[in-house]
């Protein structure tokens, strides 16, 4: 039968607004208890309601069941839901604006209980069908257990269904929201208003239950099933989604663009997996939209995250830049301290017991692209044997695990850059020949040796790597230093460096002087600096236009990094610019820190850290690159 409009909506005011008791109750009269994996129970401030958990983040209920909140958002009232032996806090709620039908998204995702099925069509099933709630029975107020009674379908609208229960059963005080489902456990509808026929305490002659019908509303849960988050940590970038029903044994295929929004198109593709999430190795200083669609077709809306700078030294992937020295010898013992934004943390932490042993040369870089930076080691000599240990935020792994046998020979002088923009960094070895050679990382290991430039960097002139015009491809710069104090620029296309004698500046870095790259006003293109060290102590920038590095004896800094100590580069608070530190070695193993606030490097003896890095130990990160 189909209830009297007027007396619909005296019923709605009893079934939602009068569906709380004190306490949440239990279901439908005439009904029999059950334990349903999906039946949920919601509850708050004088208010409860039924629902069915429909994906592991996702209840279904009526949207009456939140009054307060006609077009969704935060529950007004905080409301906890229990369901399959969970109990999660409702985050938000999407509501319809055409029926009573409202998803709640859980603070928590329920995985190992079953959710009741969508229908892959729409239409009402013929036959019976079942109606579960948490509200009052026809003997308890407050029963444990959900309820379950047998309806059939009286009529129909295209949104709505008038039902008539088996021995004279109704929904009780409680039971709003509550699903109306077929014999295969598969959704109908939600349930609504009620005459309350046979509920304790109530006398009402009359019988009959409306619902929303849900049979036509699969895509629309699945619109919102799938919710995905992106958090970068320097150039890395962890992508997490909630997961469809277990029943559904989905892959999830993730797209990212850097140029738009992302679109499920094979160029796009950066991985797929039977997981919930995936670490994208993306090129730094990029603002990335994602997209996460299901192999059941099933997809999220686009979601993004800007990729920071790139960090040799973030061991941790925290986006801070930490400090590494290696006490190479026949030791080999590796120690970190973590910068927490203001000082370097930690005594003798050690993250690794032999590593770079002897003369071997030490390198930091993210070699497997999952913005936590590792450290490699070069045997160079006859056998050029390359071996990397992948850092796990707390330690680096393994006891050297060979990533190249054939490159960094005698005097090669070596730096690390992601040169292709793949967001894994890669090796380059520069001859003083003046060929360029790099090994691009494949994530496990380092490829063969390419020649990437045949003129560049040639005997004592200074090599070093950036991003100079900033479009997430390493490139290279040559500090000529003694009189004439040239800086020549190679830009890498991905493949290659290009351009022979492109002269960037023709006044920086003299004699001793000791040049570094960073990005010290935070725009996305590395700029210059050189270390005048000696008693004066003096910092000087050009910054990078994207063309060329402008500025003559600019001064950054009037005191800091004196006569042999080791000048460095890196953002040791993650604001996005590059700052500088020093290591005095010695016996001191004292730590200085000065601060780029985008104009200036501020501070002057600033201790981050007053016990690190002593004598002949190799510090990182570092401006010389070879000790």
């Amino acid at each position: 039968m189909k209830l009297h409009s007027k007396t619909a909506a005296v019923a709605a005011a009893v079934a939602v607004a009068g569906l709380a008791t004190a306490l949440p109750a239990s279901a439908v009269s005439a009904g029999t208890t059950a334990k349903l994996s999906f039946a949920a129970k919601l509850t708050a401030d004088g208010r409860a309601c039924s629902g069915s958990l429909v994906e592991p983040t996702l209840v279904l209920t009526a949207a009456s069941c939140f009054p307060e909140n006609p077009q969704g958002g935060t529950p007004a009232k905080p409301t906890t839901v229990t369901v399959g032996g969970h109990t999660a806090k409702v985050a938000t709620l999407i509501s319809r604006t055409d029926r009573d039908v409202a998803l709640a998204r859980l603070d928590t995702t329920i995985t190992d209980a079953a959710p009741l099925k969508l229908p892959a069509a729409a239409g009402i099933p013929a036959g019976e069908l079942s109606l579960a709630g948490w509200g009052r029975t026809s003997t308890e107020w407050l029963p444990a257990d959900a309820s379950v009674a047998k309806f059939t379908v009286s009529s129909s609208t295209a949104t709505s269904v008038s039902l008539t229960g088996a021995n004279g059963a109704d929904a009780c005080k409680g039971d709003a929201g509550g699903p109306v489902y077929s014999q295969d456990n598969v959704l109908v509808a939600v349930a609504g208003a009620s005459w309350q026929h046979g509920c304790l305490g109530e006398t009402q002659t009359r019988q009959g239950t409306n619902g929303a019908r849900a049979d036509d509303l699969t895509g629309w849960i699945h619109e919102q099933a799938i919710v995905g988050t992106a958090k970068a940590a320097g150039h890395g970038v962890t992508v997490s989604w909630t997961p469809l029903a277990a029943s559904d044994n989905a892959t999830y295929s993730v797209y990212a663009n850097a140029s738009g929004p992302a679109k499920a198109v094979p160029e796009q593709l950066v991985g797929t997996t039977a997981e919930t999430s995936l670490v994208h190795s993306a090129a730094a200083r990029q603002n990335w939209s994602y997209l996460v669609v299901s192999s059941t077709g099933v997809a999220s809306q686009a979601f993004s995250a800007k990729t920071g700078n790139r960090s040799l030294t973030d061991f941790t992937g925290d986006g801070k830049a930490d400090i590494a020295t290696f006490v190479r010898g026949s030791a080999g013992t590796v120690f970190v301290a973590n910068s927490d934004g203001g000082q370097f943390v930690g005594r003798s932490v050690k993250w690794h017991d032999r590593f770079s042993i002897g003369d071997e040369i030490p390198l930091t870089g993210d070699f497997n692209g999952d913005g936590k930076a590792d450290v490699a080691t070069f045997t160079r000599g006859d056998t050029g044997d390359v071996y990397v240990a992948l850092s796990d935020g707390t330690k680096f792994n393994g006891n050297g695990t060979l990533w190249q046998d054939d490159f960094g020979h005698a005097d090669d002088r070596l730096a690390i850059g992601d040169f292709n923009g793949d967001g894994k960094d890669d090796v380059v070895a520069f001859t003083t020949r003046g060929a360029v050679y790099v090994v691009l990382s494949e994530g496990t290991k380092f490829g063969p040796a390419q020649v990437w430039h045949t003129g560049f960097g040639f005997g004592s002139e200074i090599p070093m790597v950036g991003d100079f015009n900033g479009d997430g491809k390493d490139d290279i710069a040559t500090f000529t230093r003694g009189d004439t104090a040239d800086v020549f620029v190679a830009l890498s296309d991905g493949s290659k460096f290009t351009g022979t004698s492109v002269k960037w500046h023709d006044n920086f870095a003299f004699n001793d002087e000791i040049p570094a790259i960073g990005d010290f006003n935070g725009d996305g293109k590395d700029d210059i600096a050189v270390f005048t060290r000696g008693a004066a102590g003096d910092v000087f920038v050009a910054l990078s236009d994207g063309t060329k590095f402008t500025g003559t004896s600019v001064k950054w800094h009037d005191n800091f990094a004196f006569n042999d100590e080791i000048p460095a580069i890196g953002d040791f608070n993650g604001d996005g610019k590059d700052d500088i530190a020093t290591f005095t070695r010695g016996d001191a193993g004292d730590v200085f820190v000065s601060l780029s606030d985008g104009g200036q490097f501020t501070g002057i003896s600033v201790k981050w850290h007053d016990n690190f890095a002593f004598n002949n130990e190799v510090p990182a990160p570092r401006a010389i690159t070879v000790l």
